[in-house]
């Protein structure tokens, strides 16, 4: 029986990425919204971080008072940006880059594919399909390799892809990744310690050619993971983790996606 019985249009404003704005408001793919209370829960989660990074996207992180940049490789800066919700001060890492000779379609399609995920996140055991709700959204149970000696970790997560259109601009492309619960792999019997993800890819084409090869196109990403491992860990050892993975992250799909495509037709 299939969870899904009703569809919920999601519109996005004027944006930009790279400091570079566009106006974007038309209706994008529709989300198909499921009956179980986890994955609809989580699928409501997916909007409103399309929105938010959508609104990150506006802003500039070298003027930005509430962004602070922690470190810089090439391309890729880490940044620290708070946040005030319902009274509180939060803070997140936000990684940005770009890449030359691919465009936001196809990296969000590296990322979001569970069969190339296998080919170049090398930290996953084995990625298992659990339900597909549409061409763009399905639900997924990840086990990842164990890091001796900590006990080995699995995720239950939907993933979803989505495009922000403009007329007369190349689409960007958003992928979110948010934890969920499935009945076919409850908490605690699957015999592994479940983490939890809020991951977003935010990708924006950079192209102003009419006729384009690869070496005229690049693509600026926006990309932020909030992990929780389950289990004990201190936030500071987590974060820590993170501003450290996030380079190595962004380093390697950016290397896979340009091996892959390189002999491809360019896709927008």
């Amino acid at each position: 029986k299939q969870w899904y019985q009703r569809r919920v249009a999601i519109t996005a404003g004027e944006f930009y990425i790279g400091y570079r704005s566009f106006d974007s408001r038309t209706p994008v793919h529709d989300i198909v919204m499921s009956n179980h209370p986890s994955v609809k829960d989580t699928q409501v989660k997916m909007q409103d971080l399309i929105n938010k990074y959508v609104e990150l996207s506006k802003q500039d992180p070298e003027s930005e008072p509430s962004w602070q940049c922690l470190s810089k490789s090439g391309e890729t800066k880490i940044y620290r940006k708070e946040e005030e919700k319902d009274g509180v001060l939060l803070d997140y890492l936000v990684a940005t880059t770009s890449v030359q000779g691919v465009t936001a379609a196809e990296m969000a399609e590296v990322f979001h594919n569970g069969k190339l995920k296998l080919e170049w996140d090398h930290t996953i055991e084995a990625d298992k399909k659990l339900e597909t709700l549409d061409e763009l959204c399905s639900v997924y149970h990840q086990i990842l390799k164990r890091v001796w000696p900590t006990a080995q970790r699995d995720i239950v997560y939907a993933s979803h892809k989505q495009k922000l259109e403009k007329p007369g601009e190349h689409p960007s492309w958003i992928v979110c990744n948010v934890s969920c619960d499935h009945p076919s792999v409850p908490e605690g019997t699957s015999g592994y310690t479940r983490a939890t993800i809020e991951v977003v890819l935010f990708c924006q084409t950079v192209c102003d050619k009419t006729d384009p090869t690869r070496k005229d196109v690049s693509c600026r990403i926006v990309y932020s993971a909030s992990v929780n491992p389950g289990g004990w860990a201190p936030s500071a050892a987590v974060r820590a983790v993170s501003q450290r993975e996030y380079p190595k992250f962004l380093k390697k799909i950016s290397a896979f996606a340009v091996d892959h495509v390189k002999k491809n037709a360019i896709e927008f």
